[in-house]
């Protein structure tokens, strides 16, 4: 029988009608009897859109943190508010200390907002791992992705301080959610900074599954140019990846270019979607 995937968009830049949108990503997959969070958002939208669709997330099972990043973490105090203790997956990168520069000598913080007291104190049970994570039987993580193709490159503008001094941030921490069914592989993205088709790559090292079914969340092309979005969309295209549902970080220019590429396979997902797979 074939594994059924709901997916529902709780945090994204922009939000359906009535929704509220913010910048950041939390998506809640429900699979194998199992509800698990990826991601959180920046603020209050994940909790104000779960009540919008009266979601109970007490019931989540499991939270997976795709990477140390405020619009990926800062809606974690909120969400614990509601989930009670609560496991929470993710990569020990998140803890370092991460920047942003968007002038030249200016940093701006923008790593998880809270002390691990605080979150603990809210029920965060963290469980760190550099390498893949069983969740269910379908579902891991990716662990720590190889940087595999020569086009796909991490921000020169990210930044992590490590003994007071601040370098650049290849941010080893990033990771996705990766759903192996019959009819082929679900890679649930947060941000992909190490590139969505390295982590594509990653997935079907894992799973020893090449067959892809979608792809799902940010795809970090928002600053990329044109010849990385047109060997992304090549590779995509040459993976047989047969449903784009992209958010968040993907930004306008290549979710346009994706949408005329894919065509009714595209899904601009944003606050309030409702993807079920197989599609």
């Amino acid at each position: 029988m074939d594994t059924k995937i709901k997916i529902i968009t709780l945090s994204e830049n922009t939000g359906s009608y009535g929704f509220l949108g913010e910048w950041g990503l939390s998506l809640l997959i429900e699979v194998d009897g199992r509800q698990i969070l990826l991601d959180t958002g920046l603020g209050v939208a994940a909790v104000h859109n779960a009540d919008l669709l009266n979601i109970n997330l007490y019931e989540i099972d499991t939270i997976v943190l795709s990477h140390g990043h405020v619009d990926h973490t800062g809606g974690l105090r909120e969400i614990l508010k509601r989930t009670g203790p609560k496991q929470i997956i993710a990569h020990p990168g998140i803890k370092s200390s991460k920047y942003i520069t968007r002038k030249a000598g200016e940093y701006q913080y923008i790593g998880i907002p809270f002390s691990d007291d605080e979150l603990e104190s809210c029920g965060a049970l963290f469980e760190f791992s550099t390498a893949p994570a069983a969740i269910t039987e379908h579902v891991t993580t990716s662990g720590e992705i190889d940087m595999l193709t020569d086009y796909e490159t991490i921000d020169e503008n990210l930044f992590v301080k490590q003994d007071g001094f601040l370098k650049p941030d290849t941010v080893p921490d990033d990771l996705a959610l990766i759903i192996n069914c019959d009819y082929g592989l679900v890679v649930i993205c947060g941000c992909a900074h190490r590139g969505v088709i390295n982590t594509i790559n990653q997935a079907i090292k894992i799973t020893g599954n090449d067959k892809i079914h979608a792809v799902v969340g940010g795809i970090h092309l928002i600053r990329s140019d044109e010849e990385r979005i047109d060997r992304t969309i090549f590779e995509l295209q040459e993976m047989g990846v047969q449903h784009v549902c992209v958010s968040h970080c993907t930004g306008f220019a290549a979710s346009a270019r994706l949408a005329q590429e894919f065509g009714n396979r595209f899904t601009l997902n944003n606050a309030g979607t409702r993807l079920v797979f197989p599609a």
